[in-house]
Order: C-alpha cells, then structure tokens, then sequence
C-alpha cells in the first residue's frame, strides 16, 4: 500500500475543567470528548520527503507537517506527501487540526506498516496537543492531565449535535492565559462522566460545563441558539464553537436550517464511536 484515505472526524467537549497551571507550563485538565460525523478528509502517500497542501497554514507551520516529521524521525521511516480537504471549522475548539494530525500518525503507521499500538501512538500524539491522543482512539472518553491519560467511556446515547461557530477568538495560549486571571468554576467531571456509564440522559444534559464559559458570557448568538428548543447548550474547547444538544434529530436539522437562513455557520451531526476512518 502506498497511498490511503483518512476521514478525520471532529470532537466536542461534553464537560471540560481546567484545574490550574503546571510547574512545566501546561494546564492540568479534566474533560468529557466525544467525536462527532462533522469531518476533514486527509490523503497520505509514501514519499521520500513530507510535503503538505490543502490545509489551513504554511506548510512548515502546520500540524500535519510536524506530526507526519515527528513520526519519520521518532520511527526511522521515510516522510509522506499529505493533502487535506478542510470541513472542520479552524480555531474553534473542535479539534480539527488535532484529528489531522491524528489521521496522519496512524495513517503512516498503516502505510509503513510499523504496527505501533494505539497508545504507542499517543506517546507522539501528545506532543503535538491535548487534543491528539484523544483523537487518536475516538468514541467517547475522559482525558486528563495535559490530554495523556485516557479513560474510555461508555458510548452516549439519544443525543444529536448542531454545532454553531460564531466569531473568531484569540489563540489556545491567550485563552489559556485570561482563564488563569479569571475565577472561573470547575465543572463536575464526575458527573458527566457518571450519565455517561448509566445512559442517564437526563443527567448527561444537566451536567454540560466547561470553565472558558467565563470568557464567552457576552456571545451574541448564544440568545439565539437558547430560543430553538435545545435540550441543552454548551461550549467546546476554548471556543468560539458551541453545541446545541438535542435528542430528536428531526429537532437538529431543523435548528440548523433555522441558523444558517440566519446567517451563522452551523452543522447538524450525529455522536460517532470513531474518530479516524481509513480507506
């Protein structure tokens, strides 16, 4: 095999806390992700040396180049010629140059057949953000730490997703740094995670959280997404995006058709049990 397909799919934060900042830099985090059928597309081909179009930055700059040379150099193999078709809205906490990056570690390791496991991969994956491992095995599951230390949870149930971006926002790092000058509360990851092991759907919606909601009380679409009958809203990542949940789906496509007549970028998707499809 020379060359292979990946359908790298987004993930939203069900809960998220940040528990404060490390001696080393990083911020110590407790969260809920689940992937979702919102998508990029990523090819790779063996190639003497990496080479990256179609995404969203300088080729040298984006994370697809550095984790396609991160595993060249980690693993002893040649480099891979890469090409994505971008759906994933960018810088809005949906991890999609995350599950690119992700897409292209486990897609050389197909292609070069190093058989590396999972959470061998991972090792790499953390050093290209927190959201990689996770992105690396998909489905539902809690990270902590700085995103290493994976608890795989049980699938979520009844739920669908209108994903709404509204507005651009400051980088990770910037966020990072006004959420440590702001009291912020810690959501219940506990609880999150507990409505996940007893499909309890009820208190899955109740205990949706995330400590950056500080930073994005003044959200001009957040009136409008609260008028069209979400069972619950909540933001993912860092933001700027945030998910409406709903538990009819009919209920989804037709919010999302309401906010897109409206103007804003919005996408109905369903909750997924993989995050990298190859082909």
């Amino acid at each position: 095999m020379d060359r292979l397909k990946v359908t790298a799919c987004a993930k939203i934060n069900l809960s998220l806390s940040v528990i404060g900042k490390r001696n080393d830099g990083y911020h110590e985090l407790d969260t809920v992700m689940q992937s979702v059928d919102l998508s990029d597309t990523v090819y790779i081909e063996k190639s003497a040396e990496t080479s990256v179009s179609g995404g969203s930055f300088l080729q040298e700059e984006s994370i697809e180049y550095k984790a396609a040379r991160l595993f060249s150099e980690t693993v002893g193999t040649g480099g891979a010629c890469i090409k994505t078709e971008k759906n994933i809205p960018v810088a809005a906490g949906l991890g999609g140059g995350s599950a690119d990056a992700a897409a292209v570690l486990t897609g050389m390791n197909e292609l070069y057949g190093t058989g590396l496991t999972k959470e061998e991969l991972c090792n790499m994956a953390v050093k290209l953000g927190a959201d990689v491992p996770f992105l690396i095995y998909g489905g539902t599951a809690r990270a902590r730490g700085i995103g290493e230390k994976l608890t795989l949870l049980r699938p979520i149930t009844k739920c669908y997703f209108v994903i709404i971006k509204a507005g651009g926002k400051l980088s990770t790092a910037e966020m990072f740094s006004r959420l440590d000058n702001t009291d912020y509360k810690k959501p219940d990851i506990e609880k999150t995670v507990q409505a996940l092991e007893n499909s309890d759907t009820d208190m899955l919606l109740s205990s949706l959280s995330n400590s950056f909601e500080i930073l994005w009380q003044d959200s001009a679409v957040l009136k409008t997404v609260n008028e069209l009958g979400a069972d619950a809203v909540a933001l993912s990542g860092s933001g700027p995006a945030r998910f409406a949940v709903f538990r009819e789906m009919l209920a989804a496509e037709k919010a999302c058709k309401i906010l897109k007549e409206n103007g804003i970028e919005a996408y109905a998707c369903r909750p997924t049990e993989k995050s990298l499809i190859i082909e």
